[in-house]
């Protein structure tokens, strides 16, 4: 009975013409999403990668100099995009991708993607999971508001009662057709794109990439499940179809536009991030504090730079003034970016009543593109700067100037510089990105559950009252 009713319904929405239409359209965005973002993963890679190396051979081959000078030049990093940024580019067009491993201070990743771009770009980048997000859950509930209010208006619902269809068989078709609807829109691309996208991949890559793919589908599937019984809720709810349809169009709005804008401003104003001013004065303030009190406990001095330290001294001050500066800058940068997942967590509560809050961060979780992964890059290129520092001051201070007055002229070569390793990061693994994302998975579940149980609950209803 469940095949038959779902079946007959299929039948019904392709004869209707709406579903034919909204699924071309949202087959065509997608695959244009997935061609113009794998051309755009595939250059910026190569261009990052291809600016690393050169950057690299740039240090290697930068000739004799003080080696001090060499730290100031320092070097840049660039950051790799992960192959599922192609479906889901989350915060990737917002943080840079560039860091400038200078000495002296930590550098922000620079060069934003969405600092080129235009404005139509900013309002809203078209990905394969903004798609899935907004568009596919419209389209369920277009062609499902109808699916039991249309029954009753029509008469047919009476007819099903009198042949002893029960609520649960008559709920689960309807769930049926309207899912393999959704599924229809979403499996087919997605499935093309993961066949191109880790076929040129390394085996282990590839595995990662399966398993990532494998939650990705979870989730969405719990997602779009919650809206295949939310829509049939409704409609067996209200008593006409066009009240359904206002009603389920008033939620989507609600949920899916306005709630994720809301959730992040109401997030900010309850944990507020610092302005970039008052960040930069701060970490300067803490960072002389900090350094003032090293030079005078290590060289009795009364501050950094301080012209009674004798020359001879000064690869040791760089050590010193370095090592000062760390804690200042692991507490206030760890400090803003705690604040950054705190409201990540809170927005994570909104998304009780608006799924796709908690759907948008396990996305871009999975997909290796959400904060936690910037940070652990951030976290790497520091690491990075940290050891040329070493590597820098740890020659000053073997080559100290044993006349006094000598500091500014020594001048190191080849051999030092290769002594610094190239950066090679790798990108975390899904491990990484389970372990923080499966309380987004549990309640994409738990939503999906309480709309089913209410579908029934309405389906069940709507049938007595017919009896």
């Amino acid at each position: 009975m469940i095949r038959t009713i779902a079946l007959k319904d299929l039948r019904e929405i392709i004869r209707d013409g709406r579903m034919l239409w909204a699924a071309a359209l949202i087959i065509l965005l997608s695959i244009v999403a997935l061609a113009s973002g794998s051309i755009r993963q595939s250059q910026i890679n190569h261009e990052r990668a291809a600016g690393q190396a050169l950057d690299y051979q740039a240090w290697l081959q930068q000739g004799e100099r003080h080696p001090h000078d060499a730290a100031e030049q320092g070097m840049h990093v660039f950051k790799p995009e992960p192959p599922l940024a192609v479906l889901d580019p989350g915060i990737e067009p917002f943080v840079g991708s560039t860091v400038w491993l200078q000495a002296h201070r930590q550098s922000e990743l620079k060069f934003r993607p969405a600092q080129d771009a235009t404005g139509l770009q900013r309002f809203g980048q078209l990905s394969p999971a903004w798609i899935v997000q907004v568009l596919v859950p419209l389209l369920i509930i277009v062609i499902g508001f109808g699916a039991i209010s249309g029954e009753r208006e029509r008469g047919t619902l009476r007819q099903l009662l009198s042949i002893g269809v029960p609520a649960r068989q008559l709920l689960l078709g309807k769930a049926l057709a309207l899912a393999a609807c959704a599924c229809a829109l979403v499996i087919p691309v997605w499935l093309v794109f993961s066949v191109v996208a880790t076929i040129s991949l390394p085996s282990a890559e590839r595995l990662d990439v399966v398993y990532r793919m494998l939650w990705l589908i979870a989730g969405y599937g719990l997602y779009l499940g919650f809206f295949v019984f939310l829509t049939i809720a409704v409609s067996a709810m209200v008593r006409s179809s066009r009240a359904a349809v206002v009603l389920l169009l008033g939620f989507w709005v609600a949920a899916t536009l306005i709630a994720p804008r809301t959730a992040s401003e109401i997030a900010n104003v309850i944990d507020p991030t610092p302005s970039r001013l008052d960040f930069n004065n701060h970490l300067s303030h803490d960072i002389s504090e900090a350094a003032g009190e090293a030079w005078k406990s290590s060289f009795g001095v009364k501050e950094q730079w301080d012209p009674s330290l004798p020359l001879s001294k000064w690869g040791a001050a760089l050590k010193v003034d370095d090592h000062a500066g760390y804690g200042v800058l692991d507490q206030t940068f760890g400090k803003l970016w705690d604040t950054f997942e705190r409201q990540q967590r809170f927005q994570q509560w909104i998304g009780l009543v608006a799924p796709v809050i908690t759907l948008r961060g396990f996305s871009m979780g999975l997909a290796g593109t959400d904060f936690a992964q910037h940070r652990d890059f951030s976290t790497a290129a520091e690491l990075q700067r940290r050891k040329i520092q070493e590597i820098v001051s740890d020659d000053l201070v073997a080559h100290a100037d044993t006349l006094g007055n000598a500091h500014f002229s020594y001048k190191a070569g080849s051999k030092l510089w290769a002594t610094v390793p190239e950066f090679k990061y790798q990108l975390p693994t899904i491990g990484f990105a389970a372990r923080r994302y499966w309380p987004d998975l549990l309640l994409l579940a738990a939503m999906f559950a309480a709309a089913a149980t209410l579908a029934s609950i309405a389906v069940s209803r709507s049938l007595k009252r017919m009896a």
